[in-house]
C-alpha cells in the first residue's frame, strides 16, 4: 500500500515482523509505563530491574504475540521510518495448520526461557512472592465465557490492535480497524468481535460506535478489572 500525508506506511504483516511486534506489546503490557500490567507486576515482584527486567519483559511480550499469531489469518503493520508503530491481526477468514505450529513452537522457547529467569531472579529475592495464576488464563477463561454468551460462532475476530505511545492521536488505530473491516467485508462477514479490557484504551471502541455484547470481571492477581466484549459491522 502507499504512503499516507503523515509518512505512515501499510503494509501486510509478514514472519519477519515478529521482533517489530514485540517491541509493542512490550511497551504497552509489559512496562511501568504500558497501559496495561498483564505481567509487569510478576517482573517487579520477582525483583527484576534494568536490562534483565526488559529481557524478561521481550519473552514474555514474545510468547503473547506469538500466541496470537498462531491463531491469526490477516494481518497489517503500520510502518513510520522502517518502524512498526501500529499493528492489527484477525483470525476467521482461514486457517494455516503449519504456520500456527510454527508460532507456538516460538512461544514455547520464549515462555520457557522466561520462566527460567523469573524463577532464578525469585531465588535472589528472599521477598519475592511466588506466582500465582497467568493473567493470560484469565482473559482465556473470560473471553470462551463472553463468546458463548454473546453466540459469537462463526464470526471473524480482530485479535490484537496495538499502537505505539508514539503514533497515537493521530487516527491510526481507526485506520488499521478499517483495514480488517475490509478484509472481513471481502470475504463475506457482516460483522466481526473483539476482547479489550480495562487496562487498554476500551472507550476507544465505543467511540467507533462498537456495541458492548458481554463483559466479564478479572478473577486472579494482576487481572484487569473488567473484560469486554464488543462486536461491529464489516
Amino acid at each position: 500500500m502507499g504512503q499516507m500525508a503523515d509518512g505512515i506506511v501499510l503494509e501486510r504483516v509478514t514472519a519477519e515482523d515478529l521482533d517489530g511486534i514485540v517491541g509493542l506489546a512490550a511497551a504497552a503490557w509489559y512496562s511501568p509505563d504500558g497501559l496495561g500490567d498483564l505481567a509487569a507486576g510478576a517482573l517487579d515482584e520477582a525483583g527484576l530491574t534494568g536490562p534483565e527486567r526488559d529481557h524478561a519483559a521481550r519473552l514474555l511480550a514474545t510468547d503473547e504475540v506469538s500466541s496470537y499469531l498462531a491463531s491469526a489469518t490477516w494481518g497489517m503493520k503500520a510502518l513510520l521510518n522502517g518502524q512498526v508503530v501500529g499493528v492489527v491481526l484477525t483470525q476467521g477468514t482461514h486457517g494455516d495448520a503449519e504456520a500456527r505450529k510454527r508460532w507456538e513452537d516460538v512461544g514455547r522457547q520464549a515462555r520457557e526461557t522466561a520462566e527460567q529467569l523469573l524463577a532464578r531472579a525469585r531465588e535472589r529475592n528472599e521477598h519475592a512472592a511466588e506466582p500465582g495464576e497467568p493473567v493470560y488464563l484469565d482473559e482465556v477463561r473470560a473471553t470462551g465465557e463472553m463468546r458463548a454468551q454473546a453466540g459469537l460462532d462463526g464470526q471473524p475476530r480482530v485479535l490484537l490492535l496495538v499502537i505505539s505511545e508514539a503514533a497515537r492521536g493521530h487516527g491510526l488505530g481507526r485506520r488499521l480497524l478499517a483495514q480488517a473491516r475490509d478484509h472481513f467485508s471481502r470475504h463475506g462477514a457482516s460483522r466481526y468481535w473483539l476482547v479489550t479490557d480495562t487496562d487498554c484504551d476500551w472507550p476507544f471502541y465505543e467511540h467507533l460506535g462498537l456495541e458492548r455484547l458481554a463483559e466479564r470481571a478479572g478473577a486472579v492477581k494482576g487481572a484487569p478489572e473488567r473484560y469486554f466484549v464488543y462486536g461491529g459491522r464489516a
